[in-house]
């Protein structure tokens, strides 16, 4: 019998919960006030790109370097120091507008933010039983995708080219630290570094480590330059928003009907059929609106779709991956897939900037597309390889959050049982 999620339980996460849904306001419109704001000031898609590239530069930073100051000064003093340094930057883009300083600004807040969610997660999982993680994680992914989809709308605030939205960004990120510096729970335990397996890793679970692979390529390109796309194919300020809330809001949807069907058969057959939506979905975008559709429409259509797909991919190789994973190799296995994404969404972008060169900016989602196809191909071919898991020994799913730098960060092994 499933243990009940009491009052007291809820109570232990409040805080976190609330300091997570904050960043996740301040991410959702940073994410899409950055590149549209670059794109008006004439950056051109490369700068744009490797501004996103520079992020994940950043985000694997904090993934080596994090565990340690957290270890060094604790988890608080960490999140504060994380947040002003978060704030002062996003301020400092209204202030500076150059490429290059912003490449290197996007490198701090990728740096920071993949900090903060190692600080909530890690103490996230130690304040969750065993018994209700699931239903205390399930709750947490909805309200932190609603957080995000509600970023979007934050945008339509104000100009893009004033200073506002920057500082509605940079309040929402200094708030984020109050419930965290107020809360009376204890802060958990400090934990070590990690190493990292890759080789072991693919070995146990090559759909997994290519799964990270793929998703990386593709969130890194499409976190970067969806913006822009939406812009150069005719949407305003408001449309912009719209494009990014519908495939957000197709991500939060298909996310646990996918994962609870993985539960059920080989989970490499969900993955493979997801990863074939999502390469549909991303030839309907690349495509012009057919049929006399409406523009607005079929982007919206299209954004919905790939959001479904696309999304859910992350979430559900990681399932694959911890159903391969001993109890006592989960923390190295989560690191070592982690940085496998965070390298290959820092090198996403830049991959893009080159296709969008020599085929225009809806060329982004025809690589998104042979991204995809080609991970289904390598699923199929896994598939034939090797048979599906027993179910009896397989861990359940879990959703989470869809957004550029992936939760469960954390490295102690109870995060890492989530990763």
């Amino acid at each position: 019998m499933h243990a009940r999620v009491t009052s007291a339980d809820l109570a232990k996460i409040t805080a976190l919960v609330a300091t997570a849904v904050i960043m996740l306001l301040a991410n959702g419109l940073q994410n899409t006030l950055v590149p549209v704001r670059a794109h008006a000031e004439g950056f051109s898609a490369t700068a744009i790109a490797l501004m996103g590239s520079a992020y994940f530069v950043g985000f694997l930073a904090a993934c080596i370097l994090c565990p340690r100051l957290i270890d060094r000064v604790g988890h608080i003093r960490t999140f504060a120091v994380l947040c002003a340094a978060t704030a002062a930057i996003v301020l400092a883009h209204a202030m500076i507008v150059d490429p290059v300083a912003w490449g290197v600004m996007r490198a701090g807040i990728g740096f920071c933010a993949a900090g903060m969610y190692v600080v909530i997660e890690g103490w996230l999982n130690q304040q969750t039983h065993n018994k209700i993680r699931g239903r205390i994680f399930t709750l947490y992914a909805a309200l932190n995708n609603l957080a995000l989809l509600a970023g979007q709308y934050l945008f339509t605030l104000g100009n893009p080219r004033d200073y506002e939205l920057f500082s509605i960004a940079a309040i929402l990120t200094m708030a984020c630290m109050l419930p965290v510096a107020l809360t009376r729970q204890p802060e958990p335990a400090r934990v070590g570094v990690v190493r990292l397996r890759l080789r072991r890793l693919y070995k146990l679970s090559p759909v997994g480590v290519i799964g990270a692979v793929a998703v990386g390529l593709v969130s890194g390109a499409f976190w970067t330059l969806a913006p822009v796309f939406a812009e150069a194919r005719g949407m305003t300020g408001d449309g912009v928003a719209l494009f990014m809330a519908a495939t957000i809001l197709g991500g939060a949807f298909a996310q646990w009907p996918l994962g609870r069907l993985s539960d059920f058969t080989d989970r490499r057959l969900v993955i493979g059929m997801a990863a074939a939506g999502a390469a549909f979905a991303g030839v309907v975008l690349a495509i012009p609106a057919p049929f006399g559709i409406a523009n607005e429409t079929w982007m919206l259509m299209g954004g919905m779709l790939f959001g479904a797909t696309a999304f859910p991919i992350g979430a559900l190789t990681n399932a694959h991956l911890n159903d391969h994973a001993r109890q006592e190799e989960m923390t190295e296995f989560a690191s070592s897939n982690l940085f496998v994404y965070g390298t290959f969404a820092a090198i996403g972008p830049a991959i893009a900037a080159g296709v969008i060169a020599l085929g225009g900016m809806s060329a982004i989602f025809f690589y998104t597309a042979s991204v995809h196809a080609a991970f289904v191909i390598f699923v199929v071919y896994r598939m034939v390889a090797r048979g599906p898991l027993a179910q009896s020994e397989r861990e359940p799913f879990e959703p989470v959050p869809e957004q550029p730098a992936p939760l469960h960060l954390s490295t102690d092994g109870a995060a890492a049982k989530q990763a």
